[in-house]
């Protein structure tokens, strides 16, 4: 597996949850343990649409540094990675609950 496509996964994967935020934004928050409400849902907007934009630069990267793509393999492991210990964070200080939901996203 070369680099350029596990950046391209990645993405994809990135699009996937983004997607799913933007179907079933109830369902996604519901599965934290977390009730959606008129306010939050503006909140998660704004976030969905940074991961979207955050995907579309991911997708690019590759493009964008060609030979040169493993200069951006190890910043892009730690932002990766950000987010997963923020969930690890929030779950071992009780902000929100241990979920199938939440284990899974952070494996991904």
């Amino acid at each position: 597996m070369n680099l350029k496509l596990v950046f391209r996964i990645f993405a994809g994967f990135g699009a996937f949850f983004a997607l799913m935020t933007v179907i079933a934004p109830d369902a996604m928050v519901e599965s934290y343990g977390v009730t959606l409400t008129d306010d939050s849902k503006l909140f998660l907007q704004f976030a969905t649409l940074a991961q979207l934009m955050m995907v579309v630069i991911i997708w690019q990267i590759p493009e964008w540094l060609g030979e040169n793509l493993a200069k951006a393999g190890t910043t892009m492991m730690v932002v990766a990675l950000m987010p997963v210990a923020m969930n690890i964070y929030h779950t071992t200080t009780g902000v929100i609950p241990a979920s199938a939901a939440q284990i899974g996203e952070s494996v991904v």
